[in-house]
């Protein structure tokens, strides 16, 4: 094994493409070993950006006029040009870079703007392969620590400590959204569930076995990555240790979203708006996972794999993607990243899971001081511990009438279903009359 290391990278109208790639290889063992592959989406296909650092062009063995090779201080630069309007989002120019790949003994995915610890190719292999002598197929993987680019005035700052990865709460779309939370113990790397698609490295295999689905957009990358991978046998870890940093946040720089926007397709100079390819890879994603059943999406080799089940990695994450419920230990402030206890059925399972969104609450008239027909209407809230509002829903008579339950009717069963996601945990619940001639009656409240 020569210990090379395919480097796939997409970039987005991104200056700091320049800055990582030289941090990269300045800070190699052997850059000899690194072949970079860059979907690099601009404007003006002018490789000078390249050059003026030292690049020289070499023969490449694609036809494409919008292919270029480098070599970069030994180290090989595969450039595919994309005009902007050209763009499908970040799955696809990952997808795009990826086509490079060429039996590299290892794989890393990165975003285009990063930084490198010295001599991170021969320490990432080397807590690769020791990995490997206790986990099967690990992907190494997470948020990285932050850093600031250098400016006239300032200099680069790079962060500190790494992060495991949990889950924060389902989107619009019923997918699974995450945050990072910081390795308490920093000697020790700790399993986990998801892989992040700004830092992963593993096996030239996985370029292979989990390829970046080109008709995703952005949302639903991590959660779809991580349910392919796991299915197809790979393991997640969080390091202790730092490899690269990377740049959040980047508000001045260009985001494709601003570029497929409502005046470029008015001025048709796109296919479609980032809106459009948003929401059929959402739908991608909510097939995959089980959330809707379609006869017009074919996930072709983007599906799950077999030696895994989607069943088991619902219980590694404590997540039934369908219904969108959760374990308990997810609606607590200290979440596990992972869950490695199999449970003795799948109805047991269920059983135990808690809906952030979904509620079924009795209440017998019995607790309520007023109910009678000079009510007006009556209001319903959701609230959160220190009582932040979450929602709240107004009910004709009428329509509390056809909450009665029970033999003699003496009760209201209330099944709520929240329509918006929300990160608030819900907690409590308050039903409360409205008089037209005297205001609010007594509140009656429970326990979400």
């Amino acid at each position: 094994m020569k210990n090379t290391i395919f480097v796939s990278i997409a970039s987005y109208r991104d200056p700091e493409l320049i800055p990582t790639i030289k941090s990269m290889i300045a800070h190699a063992e052997n850059p000899e070993n690194i072949f970079i592959s860059v979907c690099w989406q601009v404007e003006e296909k002018n490789i000078s950006a390249f050059t003026d650092i030292g690049a020289v062009e070499i023969h490449s063995e694609s036809d494409d006029p919008d292919v270029f090779t480098l070599n970069y201080n030994g180290a090989i630069i595969r450039i595919h040009y994309v005009h902007i309007y050209e763009a499908r989002g970040a799955c696809w120019a990952r997808y795009c870079a990826e086509i490079a790949y060429s039996n590299e003994d290892y794989f890393l995915q990165i975003d285009s703007h990063c930084r490198f610890i010295e001599n991170w190719d021969k320490e990432i292999i080397d807590y690769y392969l020791q990995l490997c002598e206790v986990i099967e197929k690990p992907v190494i993987t997470g948020y990285p620590p932050s850093y600031t680019p250098a400016t006239k005035d300032k200099e680069e700052v790079l962060g500190s400590g790494t992060c495991r990865i949990v889950f924060n709460e389902f989107t619009d779309s019923d997918i699974p959204a995450f945050k990072p939370v910081g390795i308490k113990n920093q000697e020790h790397y700790e399993r986990g569930s998801y892989i992040a698609g700004g830092f992963a490295f593993s096996s030239g295999n996985f370029t292979i076995d989990v390829p970046n689905d080109p008709n995703l957009f952005f949302l639903g990358e991590e959660i779809s990555m991580s349910a392919r991978a796991f299915t197809r046998g790979y393991n997640v870890v969080y390091p202790e240790k730092i490899f690269v940093w990377h740049y959040y946040t980047r508000k001045e720089c260009n985001k494709i979203w601003g570029d497929l926007n409502q005046e470029s397709v008015d001025k048709k100079l796109v296919k479609k708006g980032w809106w459009e390819w948003d929401k059929a890879s959402k739908q991608r994603v909510r097939y995959l996972l089980g959330i809707e059943v379609s006869d017009n999406i074919d996930l072709g080799k983007y599906c799950l794999g077999n030696v895994r089940t989607l069943e088991q990695f619902e219980y590694l994450t404590g997540i039934h993607f369908r219904e969108q419920l959760i374990v308990q230990e997810l609606t607590k402030d200290q979440k596990p990243s992972m869950f490695s206890d199999i449970p003795e059925s799948r109805e047991a399972w269920l059983a135990g899971l808690y809906s952030p969104f979904r509620q079924s609450i009795t209440i017998q008239k019995s607790e309520l001081a007023a109910n009678d027909d000079s009510i007006d209407y009556w209001s319903l809230g959701v609230f959160t511990e220190d009582n932040q509002l979450i929602a709240m829903q107004r009910l004709t008579t009428d329509e509390m009438a056809e909450q009665e339950s029970g033999n003699n009717k003496e009760s209201y069963k209330l099944e709520i279903k929240l329509k918006d996601k929300t990160h608030l945990i819900p907690k409590k619940l308050r039903l409360a009359p409205f008089f037209t001639d005297c205001g609010w009656g007594e509140t009656v409240e429970k326990v979400w």
